[in-house]
This record gives C-alpha cells, sequence and structure tokens, in this order.
C-alpha cells in the first residue's frame, strides 16, 4: 500500500473542511473550471485575519456621544468625564480588537492546517468575552454619566441607527 505524503494529506484535509465548512453555495454556473485538487494554502495566508473576524460590539455609544454632544446638550462636566474615559479605555479597547483579529487568524491556520484548536478556540472566546464586558462598562459609564433624559435620546439614536 502507498503511503500518502504528510503535505498532500494535509491539502486534502484543508479541501474537506473548506467543502464542510462553506456558508453559501457555488453558482449554478461557474466560469471556471474544476480544479483537481486544492493547492496547501502558504503560512502567510493561513494566519491572515479578514474584516469580518473582528468581533462586532453589542453596543457602541462612546461615538455617538461624541457626535451628538450638542444635540444631548452636554454639560461640561460630562464632556470632561467622558473625555477622560474615552482616553483612558480605547488603548485597551483597539488592543483587544487587535488581538481578537490576531487570535481569529491562527485559530483559523490551525483549523486548516489541522493542528489542535482547543486553546486557540478558548483564547478567543475569552478575548471576545472581554470585549463585550468592556463594552458594558461603557454603556455603564454612559447611563451614571448622563441625566436620564439625555440617555434615553442618546439610546434612542444608537437603535435607530440598528434598523
Amino acid at each position: 500500500m502507498k503511503t500518502m505524503h504528510p503535505l498532500s494529506l494535509s491539502a486534502v484535509v484543508a479541501a474537506l473542511l473548506l467543502a464542510g465548512c462553506a456558508q453559501t453555495a457555488p453558482p449554478a454556473k461557474s466560469a471556471a473550471p474544476a480544479a483537481a485538487a486544492v493547492p496547501a494554502l502558504p503560512a502567510a495566508a493561513l494566519g491572515k485575519s479578514v474584516p469580518g473576524d473582528a468581533a462586532l460590539p453589542i453596543a457602541e455609544l462612546m461615538p455617538l456621544t461624541m457626535r451628538y454632544e450638542a444635540d444631548l446638550k452636554l454639560t461640561p462636566e460630562q464632556i470632561k468625564a467622558i473625555t477622560a474615559y474615552r482616553e483612558a479605555n480605547m488603548p485597551k479597547r483597539i488592543a483587544g480588537q487587535k488581538n481578537i483579529l490576531a487570535l481569529r487568524g491562527q485559530l483559523r491556520a490551525a483549523m486548516l492546517s489541522g493542528q489542535p484548536t482547543g486553546d486557540l478556540m478558548r483564547q478567543v472566546s475569552q478575548a471576545e468575552l472581554d470585549h463585550m464586558q468592556a463594552r458594558e462598562r461603557c454603556v455603564v459609564f454612559m447611563r451614571t454619566t448622563l441625566t436620564p433624559e439625555q440617555y434615553t435620546q442618546l439610546i434612542q439614536r444608537y437603535l435607530d441607527g440598528l434598523r
């Protein structure tokens, strides 16, 4: 019995994973001829992250608060508090989102190359949980910093933007 080269086996596994995980059906008639085999992906492509990898925020109020500062009639004290909160937390949020992108790229590479994924899945889950908790802290901050009327107006603008 002839044995398969490990790289060929990896290509077959990657092809099977891609075929099994496809989210959309191929077009009825394809202009391109069917490929005989799926080539192994270059190592650089395996760890690549894509825009869809970014964890979408559960609630994102800070940009609207800044955009509608005048409409919300924020006081100088509120503006100072919001600015301080943003300056203290934005670098952590950006670093966390970059970490999510990197981890998801690593997880994709591990899945496609047949490597263990459990630890990476836990890391992605924890990073996304940290991101959601940070967003929740921002919502709580806004709720306690704004007046009830301002908060209601902000939430309405946010919900209108979701529709």
